[in-house]
């Protein structure tokens, strides 16, 4: 992984989500040791200490990590207002080990690109009461498609790769897959600040088209809103965040 900052927030060994600010997102970026760092700490005491300045306020932010067992460091300074500064000191715990949903024999059997506020917009349509959703992918007319399920009731969405929201799709084959519609809901006000989602799927050529699920990349936004945001679009109970520094 290139240079940068990763957050990991996971649920019952299932379920995982990451944001990731690259170095260049920083004025100054720097490890002294050739390693990676990684340790865990409380995500909603991260978002609050980003946020003592209030969520208007315009500020700059130091983050500092020493070594294992250390705090983490954030010194907040406002824009608005001269020698306004804030520090904020975070326990932090060792990691416990991490998903890796990666597979090097899996190859790529479907991806789209899409424009996030429409998906968002179909995603707010759809029936709030169903309780599962299927992603249908086909290189043939309509291409995507997004299909729910309630107690009583089915309704489907299509989405042809002609469509002003997609950007691109390919697709080798017809592949579909089911999820708990609430996980999906988890991703909207995350989408609601970003620039562009890719929803890829994986696979091999004897797996069942049903099995497993889609890694799903959110892409776009600022530090601090990408931070806020993951904490509350994406809130997956205690299990992190596992918060990484690589170079």
């Amino acid at each position: 992984m290139p240079d940068g900052l990763k957050l990991t927030v996971e649920e019952g060994k299932c379920i995982q989500a990451s944001a990731y600010i690259p170095a260049d997102n920083f004025t100054e970026y720097c490890i002294k040791k050739n390693v990676d760092i990684m340790f865990r700490i409380s995500l909603a005491v991260l978002t609050e200490c980003l946020s003592i300045l209030g969520a208007s306020e315009e500020s700059s932010i130091k983050m500092y990590y020493k070594n294992d067992g250390s705090p983490l460091i954030l010194m907040l300074q406002s824009q608005s207002y001269d020698n306004l500064i804030t520090d904020c000191e975070i326990y932090t715990l060792s990691t416990s080990t991490i998903l890796d949903f990666s597979d090097d024999d899996a190859t790529e059997v479907s991806k789209i690109i899409v424009k996030p506020p429409a998906f968002l917009g179909l995603l707010a349509d759809l029936e709030r009461s169903s309780d599962v959703i299927e992603l249908h992918f086909s290189p043939i007319h309509p291409n995507f498609s997004i299909i729910t399920y309630g107690d009583q009731d089915r309704s489907c969405i299509d989405v042809p790769k002609s469509s002003d929201m997609v950007q691109s799709f390919s697709c080798d084959t017809t592949i579909s897959f089911k999820y708990p519609f609430p996980l999906l809901r988890l991703i909207m006000k995350a989408l609601a600040i970003s620039s562009k989602m890719l929803l890829f799927k994986l696979g091999k050529a004897s797996e069942n088209s049903t099995i497993g699920g889609p890694t799903l990349w959110v892409l776009g936004s600022s530090l601090v809103e990408r931070i806020m945001a993951f904490n509350r679009g994406l809130r997956l109970s205690n299990q992190g965040p596992f918060m990484s520094l690589t170079r």
